[in-house]
């Protein structure tokens, strides 16, 4: 088998580290498996370039960062779950106490005004959970990804802090909204199903081939 030279290895080396991987172990792991992967396509006579490519295509087609994702769900699995617990019953809550105001404000009853307020309240803490457990692992994401989460999260703040702040008269408020709403409907959304999009198409493209 031909031995790559220790150039090679090093663009290898450095194209694992380029592309977002952190922990060492898996650096090492991904470096040893791209290199036999690389020696093994090198004996049907390609050049290294060409087989250097068609290794990262074939090995991870979507990026590295996802093997490390992978990784670290594995190893804390627990506390993920337990994070996605809690995420699930504060979106819970929340849906259902904006539901439940919707019905006080559309029948007239007393109480609307304390729910709406409540809502706002698991609405804002809510962002706040799915924003800190987005940092947990900032490293292992793509710039766009974190571009995006940064967004949701302040469109969200903006818009939740804005609506409590009208109902107490505040001047500000109005334009704490139309900020929360233009952040939301300008970069979030269009960024959010962008990468949905692109989801769908990849799922797409694995099924045919």
């Amino acid at each position: 088998m031909q031995q790559l030279n220790d150039e090679q290895v090093i663009i290898i080396r450095n194209r694992i580290i380029a592309d977002g991987v952190t922990d060492n172990d898996l650096q090492n792991g991904l470096l040893d498996h791209y290199c036999c992967f690389i020696e093994e396509i090198l004996l049907t006579g390609v050049d290294f370039e060409s087989a250097y490519n068609t290794a990262f295509q074939a090995i991870t087609p979507n990026g590295m960062h996802e093997i490390q994702e992978e990784l670290y769900l594995i190893l804390n699995y627990n506390k993920h779950t337990n994070m996605k617990r809690i995420i699930y019953v504060s979106n819970f809550l929340t849906l259902s106490c904006i539901s439940t105001v919707i019905m006080f404000k559309t029948m007239h009853w007393t109480g609307a005004a304390i729910l709406f307020q409540i809502a706002l309240l698991l609405l804002i803490t809510t962002a706040i959970i799915l924003f800190l457990n987005s940092i947990k692992h900032w490293k292992s994401h793509t710039a766009v990804y974190n571009i995006r989460v940064v967004a949701g999260f302040l469109a969200a703040l903006l818009i939740t802090v804005g609506v409590f702040l009208k109902s107490l008269h505040y001047p500000t408020a109005g334009f704490q909204v139309v900020a929360g709403v233009l952040l939301l409907n300008l970069v979030f959304l269009p960024m959010f199903f962008y990468h949905l999009y692109r989801g769908e198409i990849l799922n797409t493209s694995k099924i045919n081939s």
